[in-house]
This record gives C-alpha cells, structure tokens and sequence, in this order.
C-alpha cells in the first residue's frame, strides 16, 4: 500500500446572483460520479485565495472579484484513481453576476468536469438524490444565508 498523498487544495463556493451555487461534475468510474466546487492544489508560495484565483481562471475561464473569507476548512480523505488522497481543504466564498463559465485550459485533464457544470439553488441541492461534496454543503448554505433571491 501507498502513502496517502499530502495535498492542501483551495475551492470556491462560487455564487452567483440568484443565490446558485457552482458545481462540476466528475463521473469517476471507480467510485461513481459526484458534484463537487472548482478550485484545486494550492502551489508552494500560494496562499489559499491566489490559489483559488488561478484555479478558477484555468478551469471555467472566470476571474472572479469578489473572493473570500475561507467559509470552510476542512480535512478530506478519499481514493482517486487508485491513489488515498489526504487533502487539507480550504473553500473561499465567491460571487459573480451573470456569469459565462469558459473552458479551461487546452488538454487539462479537467475539461469533461467543466463541461458538465451546474449552478445548483439550495432546493436543487436538498431534493437532488447526487453525491455532492462538501457533504454539509446545503448547511453551509444555510449558516452563509444564501438562498434564491
């Protein structure tokens, strides 16, 4: 058996005007598909909201103004692609209006992800029957006051 793979992430619960949230989706053939936020590894000398930043650039072409605080931090450990992940998360608040999600870099391997995305409302997410990750997040949610407007 491997060592876990060390890795601290930044996400965004990336918002936008109608209290919606942002998700992607991976199909993960090995553990079944889930909804989860964008962002992605936090670079040596980064800090969580520039890593955030360029993630989003990258991944949906969105560079988004309105970032931060960190709302959650959390410590997730999951098998991906054969490998135990260790991933100390950060996910950073965001807000867009009327946002135009782009594709992301030519070849990244994330390009199927961004093409299945959504903007979930809170009642989408309490009556949908996917996995989504956070677990928590229709709480968070709640906690934040996001609702649809």
């Amino acid at each position: 058996m491997t060592a876990p793979i060390d890795r601290p992430v930044a996400r965004v619960l990336l918002f936008d005007e109608l209290g919606r949230v942002l998700l992607l989706f991976d199909a993960d053939p090995e553990c079944g598909g889930y909804w989860y936020p964008p962002g992605g590894r936090i670079e040596p000398g980064e800090s969580p909201e520039e890593a955030a930043r360029r993630e989003l650039i990258e991944e949906i072409g969105l560079d988004v103004a309105e970032l931060g605080p960190v709302v959650l931090r959390r410590r997730a450990r999951f098998v991906y692609g054969g490998r135990t992940m260790d991933q100390d998360e950060w996910h950073l608040l965001g807000h867009v209006q009327s946002p135009v999600i782009g594709s992301g870099r030519a070849g990244d391997a994330e390009a199927a992800a961004v093409a299945a995305h959504r903007w979930w409302s809170i009642e989408d997410l309490r009556a949908s029957g996917e996995r989504v990750f956070p677990e928590e997040l229709v709480g968070i949610m709640e906690r934040l006051g996001v609702c649809d407007r």
